[in-house]
């Protein structure tokens, strides 16, 4: 399943020939619900690798991201992969095995927590496992008494993966919480930058990423490194800085330029899914700097959106679930949007050169915080619903929304994740566009893609509408 996903058949081979792996996936799990495996070992090492399996927002709840990973969870603990006491009667290779098994559900948990707003399962605190060592990578025959090393980089990698792993933790899954107060979230991202600048200074030198030296590995990981750091200028927006502003452009145009090098090395069809968490936040990192008052800082923000859409586009070759977010971005990124940004950045340029009376207005109004509301946003080419953040007022209508009944394009309707589920099919009343909604890309919230992300594992499975109802 895991190997058909980054399989690229050759362009003479039968389309119907070519098995998918949807395909492997249900096999896979149909093999697991009957319990046809009975080594242990071999149930976890198959319900981590189904847990990569994703190609719509259906795969993130049920039979999907979140619970294969939970379940390798709950299963390792109850087979005592968490506390070192319970495998030292075990080989060195089985302890190593087990070490690197837990670790890898280790990571899993953190990066589903931080890209999709979950709760963490694992808490270190319950655990007495060793950190990995290199040793737990070299593979034994008891019976011939051979030694097998492992490639050096590989286990680099993942060591210093598991490090960023644990940044997660403190700067964002952490700050996540409903009970961290605003002293909190700035005391943790202290903290979280400074574990950041203690991980690249000891980062080995053969997995520091550069452009002129591009190597997979090393961008992988400092993709992950970057995409920390506009997550947590994300979670500050609207009160973030000027200097975490510039930090937060600088990481979101490095992960762009980390995905194009990955492209143009034809090593991007490769990658793990959590690349295409990393191109979420870089977009929406972009997008919340559109309002700059600077034209040419403006183009460079829209150079680099294009940019990303390019990756999303091939990516989704690889990925399906990459074309929702790339027509949700093409609606975003559109020339309308961006003439007017740019069209109030020269006028506050002009501003600036000749002063106000270049404008006949001497007084400049104030930029006002709106409080968010949503709305819904029908993606036409997937007939997938979801749910948008936009700033300005919000109307109440509870009897409404109890009923679910469908919106006349005039009305306001405060959107919850119980009326986010509605259908929305062609003909059908409620099927509202964007130009009926009175819906604005200018007003909507920057952190648009997380929040939604967050929206599809609260709510559950979100309503695809498959060609058979289409017709």
């Amino acid at each position: 399943m895991t190997a058909s996903r980054f399989y690229a058949p050759p362009d003479e081979l039968d389309s119907e020939s070519i098995v998918t792996p949807r395909t492997f996936y249900k096999k896979a799990k149909a093999l697991y619900d009957s319990g046809y495996e009975v080594d242990q070992i071999a149930v976890l090492q198959a319900v981590a690798l189904m847990g990569i399996y994703w190609d719509g927002p259906d795969d993130l709840t049920e039979n999907g991201l979140f619970y294969w990973s939970r379940l390798g969870i709950v299963l390792a603990q109850s087979y005592g992969l968490h506390q070192s006491e319970n495998s030292k009667h075990l080989s060195r290779s089985e302890q190593g095995l087990r070490k690197r098994i837990w670790w890898t559900l280790y990571t899993r948990d953190r990066a589903v927590a931080t890209a999709f707003g979950r709760p963490l399962h694992i808490d270190l605190a319950d655990c007495t496992i060793e950190p990995l060592t290199e040793n737990d990578f070299v593979e034994y025959d008891e019976q011939s008494h051979l030694e097998y090393q492992p490639d050096i980089l590989h286990v680099q990698f993942f060591m210093q993966y598991i490090k960023l792993c644990q940044l997660m933790e403190i700067g964002l899954c952490l700050t996540l919480s409903s009970r961290s107060s605003k002293e909190d979230q700035t005391t943790k991202a202290a903290h979280c930058e400074l574990g950041l600048n203690e991980w690249l200074e000891s980062c080995p030198v053969e997995l520091c990423w550069r452009q002129s030296r591009h190597s997979f590995w090393a961008a992988l990981l400092h993709s992950t490194f970057n995409t920390i750091i506009c997550q947590m200028h994300l979670l500050q927006v609207p009160h973030s800085s000027e200097e975490s502003q510039r930090s937060a452009f600088n990481a979101a145009s490095t992960i762009i330029s980390i995905m194009e090098a990955l492209q143009f090395n034809k090593e991007l069809q490769y990658s793990p899914s959590f690349i295409i968490c990393h191109a979420l936040v870089s977009f929406a990192t972009l997008k919340s700097q559109m309002n700059t008052s600077i034209p040419s800082l403006l183009h460079s923000i829209k150079l680099k959106l294009d940019e990303n859409l390019d990756i999303l586009r091939e990516l989704s070759k690889t990925w399906p679930i990459a074309t929702m977010f790339l027509e949700l971005f093409q609606t975003i990124v559109n020339k309308g949007e961006f003439d007017r940004a740019l069209s109030l950045a020269v006028e506050g340029c002009q501003k600036r050169v000749y002063g106000d009376e270049a404008s006949g207005d001497r007084s400049r109004p104030r930029k006002v915080f709106k409080r968010a509301t949503t709305k819904q946003v029908v993606l036409p080419e997937n007939r997938v619903v979801l749910q948008v953040l936009q700033r300005g007022p919000q109307k109440r209508q509870p009897s409404q929304l109890r009923s679910h009944k469908p919106a006349s394009p005039d009305q306001e309707v405060e959107f919850t994740p119980e009326t986010q589920l509605l259908e929305f099919a062609p003909g059908n009343k409620s099927s509202v566009a964007l130009d009926e909604m009175g819906f604005s890309w200018d007003n909507a919230d920057p952190s648009i893609i997380l929040q939604n992300m967050h929206e599809f594992a609260r709510t559950g499975e979100l309503t695809t509408l498959n060609k058979n109802e289409m017709s």
